[in-house]
């Protein structure tokens, strides 16, 4: 296997399942201190602030949650045009590419940053927020937009590093903000007793820290593979092959994100209990889909760089080891899912209102734990059509899955009540897992090609 450095990876060459294990694990490790951070906020929030508070940063985050995904959508068409030229070794081109990637991300970020200052109490109006939360969400969500910027930054940094075969770095840096975000956490919320706007600031300087240290590495990566300055800082040309997959990648995933959004004014109906038991189970559900999500990342760059390359064969050996891992892992989680829910669960909060948003967030996680096996197939499958460059079927699944949870939880939760909130997730995945075989086994994927 083909190394240009320690920490970066060339998946053209070697074992399918030993390269992309050896680079996925780093990819999970990282994004599992992304969903810890995200839950300690959480955790702090509920036993220190109590539901209601909970409740609130589980409203503002089906917001927040907008801002993060268009500014992954944004970076996925970077990650996935670098990776190609990183497979065909045209080194002048990724330099270019990422110099234009980060120039975009940061204009955005400062646009998205005004307008959202703006619009955070009417957002939040609109999806029925509670009033009883309300100024907690309004705070949260006003100190969170201040990083915006740096989210999107961050995002863009990322996908380069990954492009080019470095899972490490990112590592490095999600472990150093999630160790500032906890203390960030202590200190803001029970030292100055800052309430829910302190867990937000500490997000926001964790972020800010992270996508400085990730910017300064980034330059000296690039000199390390011998990529100097760029003939251009920012190439159009290249831009508009980034934006191909950027532009309705980010659409997706701000489509999804807004989906989510229509979701929560549903939740938002059933009351606090309800909203903070779906609140805490959502973040336990993120945390074990970790593997499955970004072992199908680490997948999208392996096919991205084998495509470059021009050796599409190895992808299905790619593919199948990625089932078995993906495969094996769930079935262990699903056992934590339906044997202790409620302990999950009841790490996030105490007192009075806890044995309601624990009943909440126990039947949450035990439902999707049923399915965990089917969504790791689906994630897996539907990131070759990521790395391959297919957009066109990984937005159409993806909106499938999406419109499916959101046509069941309006037309079913005012009959059924409450479980339609988390049996739709499940009928989204379950749905959805068919036509992305099929298409996978058709093997029109293969016939992308991005980068000539």
């Amino acid at each position: 296997m083909k190394k240009s450095r320690r920490d970066t990876l060339d998946m053209t060459k070697g074992s399918p399942a030993k390269v992309l294990l050896a680079f996925a694990v780093p990819v999970i490790l990282s994004n599992l201190f992304q969903q810890l951070y995200n839950m300690i906020d959480s955790l702090i929030v509920g036993n220190c602030l109590g539901a209601d508070a909970l409740a609130a940063v589980g409203s503002a985050g089906a917001v927040t949650a907008v801002i993060v995904q268009l500014a992954s959508g944004l970076a996925l068409g970077a990650s996935v045009v670098i990776a190609q030229y990183f497979g065909a070794g045209k080194k002048r081109e990724i330099r270019t590419c990422m110099t234009t990637i980060l120039l975009f991300a940061a204009a955005v970020g400062v646009l998205v940053t005004l307008a959202a200052q703006l619009s955070a109490g009417p957002i939040l109006r609109l999806i029925q927020t509670p009033m009883e939360i309300m100024e907690d969400s309004i705070g949260y969500l006003t100190v969170y937009f201040w990083g915006s910027a740096a989210i999107f930054l961050y995002n863009a940094e990322n996908a380069v590093f990954i492009a080019v075969g470095d899972s490490r770095t990112p590592l490095y840096l999600l472990i150093l903000a999630s160790v500032l975000n906890v203390a960030g956490d202590l200190f803001f919320i029970i030292v100055c007793s800052m309430g829910v706007r302190g867990g937000a600031l500490a997000t926001t300087l964790a972020q800010t820290a992270c996508t400085a240290l990730s910017t300064v590495a980034l330059e000296r990566k690039m000199r390390r593979l011998g990529q100097g300055k760029s003939e251009h800082i920012f190439d159009r040309t290249e831009f508009m092959r980034m934006m191909r997959i950027a532009v309705p990648a980010a659409l997706q995933q701000s489509v999804v994100s807004l989906g989510n959004v229509c979701v929560q004014t549903v939740t938002n109906s059933f009351g606090p209990a309800v909203m903070a038991g779906c609140s805490a189970a959502g973040r336990a559900v993120n945390l074990v889909s970790t593997v499955p999500i970004n072992w199908g990342n680490a997948l999208s760059n392996f096919v991205g760089q084998n495509m470059g390359a021009g050796k599409p064969e190895r992808i299905r050996d790619g593919v199948r080891a990625s089932l078995l891992v993906t495969g094996g892992i769930s079935l262990v989680l699903v056992l934590l899912m339906e044997w202790i829910p409620e302990a999950m669960i009841g790490w996030f909060v105490e007192g009075d209102e806890a044995a309601e948003v624990i009943r909440v967030g126990a039947s949450y996680l035990r439902v999707n734990g049923l399915f965990l096996v089917v969504f790791s197939a689906y994630m897996v499958i539907k990131s070759v059509f990521k790395g391959a460059g297919d957009m066109n079927w990984f937005i159409c699944l993806t909106l499938g899955s999406l419109g499916i949870r959101v046509l069941c939880t309006f037309l079913l939760a005012p009959v059924f009540g409450e479980a339609v909130l988390w049996w739709s997730v499940a009928a989204g995945w379950c749905v959805s897992v068919v036509p992305t075989v099929l298409h996978y086994l058709g093997g029109s994927w293969k016939k992308q090609n991005l980068i000539e």
